[in-house]
């Protein structure tokens, strides 16, 4: 038996010599401590899972109701706080997701987003791994102070950072639109705002993620938000989305890309590279030709 918890995974085998017993194991020996923290965990490094315990069933039995009956997240996935264990749960997930997929009785499309999300930014504070805060935290001083300016349209707004210059840009009246894995880091105590996750890979060959993206962050404008855009590091999923929005809204390539340096000045040796290349010249043109 495989059992993924939030404090890690083991494998469950009866035991050969005792009836009454399973053999629990692991593959890192803190997630054993985790979900049993008296049990005495023997190390075997060379076994495919180098720590395990042996306990009666009827403990095991208990531990994993005690699982259940406490259980209060709503997605596994965003329950786990430690970075490697939350990747490799999440290899698990999409290796079953395309297996699902692959069934004769399942026809649907793949999900445009690997984790998509809308709440407040109180919601993302619990699913930042600690790597992550440490890492804001250790924001460089130019990071700590940020020169990305608004772009006025219409009744709303763009602002455009990275997870670094997020808390230095972030602002009370803002809409933030996450475009990858990890919430940023919203400062405690700060101001509570609306919050939209829509995670795909920059390197998505898809079309309909970043489609979706530029349609979402045009209409939040349209609607007078004030949308702070980002991703790791505000350079190709934010320049690509920010770029297509703008040619959406009728600025022509050279316009757009002058004033995404402009308000973004750090990008300014960056994007027009980058915005010259097929992905953002195939989305600016779409978003230009259906404005």
């Amino acid at each position: 038996m495989w059992v993924f918890l939030s404090g890690g995974f083991v494998s469950i085998v009866a035991h050969r010599d005792l009836p009454d017993h399973l053999m629990v194991r692991a593959r890192d020996p803190e997630h054993l401590r985790q979900i049993w923290p008296s049990a005495e965990v023997q190390l075997t490094p060379s076994a495919d899972y180098p720590a395990r315990v042996v306990l009666a069933r009827g403990e095991v039995s208990k531990r994993l109701s005690e699982e259940i009956d406490s259980m209060m997240y709503p997605n596994f996935k965003a329950s786990l706080t430690d970075e490697s264990y939350h990747d490799l749960c999440l290899d698990v997930w999409r290796v079953h997701a395309l297996w699902g997929a692959s069934q004769p009785h399942v026809h649907r499309e793949p999900p445009v987003f690997i984790t998509s999300f809308e709440g407040q930014s109180t919601d993302a504070l619990g699913l930042i791994p600690e790597a992550c805060i440490v890492h804001a935290d250790a924001a460089s001083e130019e990071d700590r102070t940020s020169r990305n300016l608004r772009m006025d349209l219409g009744e709303g707004s763009l602002t455009l950072c990275d997870l670094l210059d997020f808390r230095a840009t972030l602002a009370p009246d803002h809409t933030v639109v996450t475009l990858c894995r990890h919430p940023p880091s919203f400062v405690d105590g700060g101001p509570t705002v609306p919050w939209i996750h829509r995670y795909f890979r920059a390197y998505d060959t898809r079309i309909d993620p970043w489609l979706v993206a530029i349609e979402e962050v045009r209409c939040l404008i349209e609607e007078g938000r004030n949308v702070l855009l980002h991703c790791v590091h505000g350079r190709d999923r934010t320049g690509v989305v920010a770029y297509a929005v703008l040619r959406s809204l009728g600025y022509h390539h050279e316009e757009a890309v002058e004033q995404m340096c402009l308000h973004r000045p750090r990008m300014a040796s960056v994007w027009p590279q980058r915005l010259s290349e097929p992905k953002a010249v195939q989305l600016g043109s779409i978003m230009s030709s259906s404005k």
